[in-house]
């Protein structure tokens, strides 16, 4: 009697940490804990984990094959200025869902400056660290390719700049900034300005400034002011300026490129005597830590910096989710004290 063919196997590249666990009947990380830290998996789980696997084809992604051939438990942070709350939000979602799965974080800050980037990234890949968060100066360093090509895998946390193979997570800061003049032209500002600095999130933030602008039946008038850097003492220099100017040529509404500035710009503005929000109305973006107790509580652009920095541990890891996989996180608009209620805005 002979026997038919053996089943074929599924395609590799379509099998997911899902597809195992389904197959299994355990959890995803439980099927990560398998090709990571089997020792923390019972013999018979492991068994059923690897068997499920091999009916699939499933070998997982670059991360998951370093952590099978027993690198690091560390993964490395990358941010461009610490100094920022934004990346320190960044790297407690990813600190918190690393320590979930036994991992650690190595945070490296490169303080704006691409050399030292360089150096870290190079640091980085002398600890053998089993994958990298980054979210860099500008664009992606060839260092940081160079360390994927040899087997490092890592996620930008950020917009990445055209066609890319690597990937990449951010949230929509296009229809952050939407959102963000919206509410100002709600109001009935007519005169709004958009402060920010050069930089890939903050060009989205703008353009989505233009397009609300653009849809408003009477479009208003908008002025750009474009800054180095984004801190807040650099707000309330631009704060200044502004208060030189003429009744007709002071904004009624501002739209902040982020927190920084926007603190920076409030504090300016009040102490020239300027009534926030009765004379204008002023947004931020990130919804930092800070915004919620300034003097007067700030209307900001909430990001999700946390849920980013979760997000980019889970794909290093293998156990991403769908919203992983898409990438794009969406913004929310927080209603603040420093800008005039508008009915059917979220609070």
């Amino acid at each position: 009697m002979t026997s038919g063919p053996a089943p074929k196997k599924a395609d590799a590249s379509a099998a997911t940490v899902g597809d195992v666990a389904a197959r299994a009947g355990v959890s995803r990380a439980t099927v990560s804990y398998t090709f990571t830290q089997p020792n923390r998996v019972s013999p018979d789980l492991r068994r059923r984990v690897l068997a499920a696997a091999d009916e699939l084809g499933y070998v997982g992604n670059d991360a998951a094959r370093r952590l099978r051939v027993g690198h690091s438990l560390a993964l490395g942070l990358l941010v461009s200025n610490m100094s920022n709350p934004v990346y320190a939000e960044l790297a407690a979602g990813a600190e918190a869902e690393a320590a979930a799965h036994g991992r650690f974080i190595l945070v490296a800050n490169s303080d704006e400056s691409p050399a030292r980037e360089r150096a870290y990234l190079n640091f980085f890949e002398s600890q053998q660290v089993s994958g990298i968060l980054a979210a860099p100066v500008g664009d992606v360093p060839a260092e940081l390719l160079g360390l994927r090509e040899r087997g490092t895998p890592f996620v930008l946390v950020g917009v990445a700049p055209g066609p890319h193979s690597y990937p990449a997570i951010s949230g929509d800061n296009e229809r952050g900034g939407h959102l963000a003049a919206s509410h100002l032209l709600a109001q009935g500002r007519r005169r709004l300005i958009f402060i920010g600095g050069a930089h890939p999130h903050v060009d989205l933030r703008l353009a989505g400034v233009k397009r609300a602008v653009e849809e408003s039946p009477e479009p208003p008038a908008l002025e750009i002011i474009r800054t180095q850097v984004q801190t807040a003492k650099v707000g309330e220099a631009v704060a200044r300026t502004l208060l030189r100017r003429r009744a007709a040529g002071f904004p009624d509404g501002i739209v902040a490129g982020n927190d920084l500035l926007a603190l920076g710009l409030l504090h300016g503005l009040i102490v020239g005597g300027v009534r926030v929000p009765e004379d204008l109305s002023l947004v931020g973006y990130d919804d930092i830590e800070f915004a919620d107790f300034a003097i007067v509580p700030l209307t900001t652009i909430r990001h999700p910096s946390a849920t980013l920095g979760a997000s980019a541990v889970r794909i290093l890891l293998g156990l991403e989710s769908e919203q992983d996989v898409e990438g794009r996180f969406e913004p929310e608009l927080v209603v603040r004290a420093t800008s005039l209620p508008v009915a059917g805005d979220r609070a």
